[in-house]
């Protein structure tokens, strides 16, 4: 067993220098002691931390073999199968472990979600968040599962808990606000974006979103700025050109218009709704020319 301490120390103060050493002393260990649990514990969080999860798995399932005590096993396997994105496999090893705790029901409840099962997912999230928990991030999380559903009255009211419970946040703002644009409650939403962007979020989205609602409660000058962030944070996001170009068209800005819809074919590709909108502004412009003339 002293030699056995000895590898483990090893291990424990070597791992991050050089793993590969690392690795190879612990197969050579456990060649000697094959049936030593703290070896292949060693070697699957070795594995699991250089994102070999494969190779985790194979550590993993021989330790469940030797140690049938280790209750966190099923959990640790589960979570090598999420990291491979093998949800459906992840969710079996979820359920398969004897104990159930936070961190377990929000991987799971993840697993659910990237396989479109939202109601399952919320579900989960629900029974999570009646333990007593020390972030926010199962709050939103459970906020944006909701936005999946189009709920988004309930989908504020976890936003409204999770800053009960852990102050304002920038993230908490501009999630509210995309959800009272869902629900057109523009003047609501205006301010929720405020807010997050005078916490200095930095977000295309936000721009975007911000920038509509300015655009619906009449502040339009303010919603050209904004879109125009946003174009210059995500040059190939569509929808914010479409969006600037609409707000100059409503207001006969018609050359303004010409330059953005430039500026778009430039940096996106050819789609039939940039090739619809600028055929609808050459024809304004060749309107006004021979209105002009």
């Amino acid at each position: 067993m002293d030699k056995i301490n000895k590898v483990l120390f090893q291990v424990k103060y070597q791992k991050d220098k050089n793993w590969l050493k690392v690795k190879k002393l612990l197969l050579e260990t456990i060649s000697e002691y094959p049936e030593n649990a703290q070896l292949y514990q060693a070697l699957a969080e070795l594995y699991f931390s250089k994102k070999l999860y494969s190779k985790a798995i194979g550590a993993y399932t021989r330790l469940r073999e030797i140690d049938k005590t280790d209750q966190e096993i099923p959990f640790k396997i589960a979570n090598c199968f999420l990291s491979l994105r093998e949800y459906k496999l992840a969710i079996d090893y979820y359920e398969s472990s004897p104990i159930i705790f936070q961190e377990l029901l929000y991987n799971k409840a993840y697993a659910y979600s990237r396989l479109g099962d939202y109601e399952q997912s919320i579900e989960i999230m629900k029974q999570l968040v009646k333990y007593p928990i020390n972030s926010e991030l199962p709050l939103i999380f459970l906020a944006e599962l909701y936005f999946t559903q189009s709920n988004y009255h309930q989908a504020i009211l976890y936003l409204n808990k999770a800053e009960r419970m852990f102050g304002k946040q920038s993230t908490i703002f501009y999630l509210r606000g995309i959800a009272y644009s869902h629900l057109e409650r523009w003047l609501k939403a205006y301010w929720e974006f405020k807010y997050a962007d005078q916490m200095k979020m930095v977000n295309h989205h936000l721009y975007r979103g911000y920038g509509i609602a300015c655009d619906k409660i009449g502040k339009t000058a303010e919603a050209i700025d904004l879109l125009l962030q946003s174009i210059k944070l995500s040059p190939k996001n569509t929808a914010g050109y479409l969006d600037l170009i609409r707000i100059y068209l409503e207001n006969n800005r018609v050359m303004e218009a010409y330059t953005i819809i430039q500026h778009a074919r430039k940096n996106l590709p050819a789609s039939i709704s940039l090739t619809l909108l600028y055929n609808q502004i050459m024809q304004k412009m060749e309107n006004l020319s021979r209105k002009n003339n």
